[in-house]
């Protein structure tokens, strides 16, 4: 059984809060008391906001709690937020902490605080195979495995990313069924793979393809940021 809630509701009776006091402007009260009582679920952007609001270690907070899919959620959760702020010290306490035993995450997290330093390029080619490994045995890749994709397309060859990208334009489609998690991570999937185009100054014709894909993903506020960023994009390039 998932016991989140539960974890969630003694974590804030140990801290002396009220449910309003605890959840402040993020969620609804009554919404969390659903939550605490194992009535709802909670999206990990939104624990991860309520832990960080209240001053507790989302890492912390996983020793507790064992199911591994939740935990990883977290885990990436904290990591793209922390990239995104350009947080560097917080992925380093993401990699020093052993608590968290994913050792492929946790490599994909190496590389994106590498990334952040400008030092990609010493990302080690042990590493790289090691992700790579871990994908091709994968008939069908889960949200887990979407994220490292998001987070580690340098690591592939040319010929290798546009195989990727092809692959799951056939094969993600399902968009009215997937959880806005795994709308974020197609659309993270698709920036973050037209930024790479950019950056190694791939013509955008080769690949107009991802364009469309884009446009067909439901338009979900979760989404905003990657579809507005990818329309600019595509303006710039009919601009040309």
């Amino acid at each position: 059984m998932d016991v989140i809630g539960e974890n969630l509701k003694n974590l804030r009776l140990s801290l002396n809060l009220t449910r309003k006091e605890f959840v402040k402007d993020i969620i609804d009260s009554s919404y969390l008391a659903h939550i605490e009582n194992n009535k709802n679920e909670v999206r990990a952007i939104t624990l991860v906001k309520l832990l960080d609001q209240n001053n507790v270690s989302v890492l912390e907070f996983l020793k507790s709690y064992g199911n591994t899919e939740k935990k990883n959620e977290m885990y990436e959760e904290q990591a793209s937020r922390a990239f995104f702020n350009k947080n560097v010290n917080a992925l380093e306490e993401l990699l020093e902490n052993s608590s968290y035993s994913n050792l492929i995450i946790r490599q994909v997290v190496c590389l994106m605080r590498d990334k952040l330093v400008h030092q990609e390029k010493n990302f080690s080619k042990q590493k790289k195979k090691m992700i790579k490994r871990f994908l091709l045995a994968i008939d069908h890749w889960n949200d887990d495995c979407l994220w490292i994709i998001a987070n580690a397309l340098e690591i592939f060859e040319a010929d290798e990313v546009c195989g990727i990208i092809s692959l799951i334009a056939s094969s993600y489609t399902d968009f009215n069924k997937y959880s806005d998690r795994r709308l974020k991570l197609l659309a993270q999937i698709i920036l973050n793979f037209l930024d790479l185009c950019l950056k190694n100054k791939t013509p955008l014709w080769k690949v107009d393809k991802v364009f469309s894909y884009m446009n067909k993903l439901p338009n979900r506020s979760i989404i905003f940021y990657e579809k507005a960023q990818v329309a600019e994009i595509q303006i710039k390039e009919l601009c040309k």
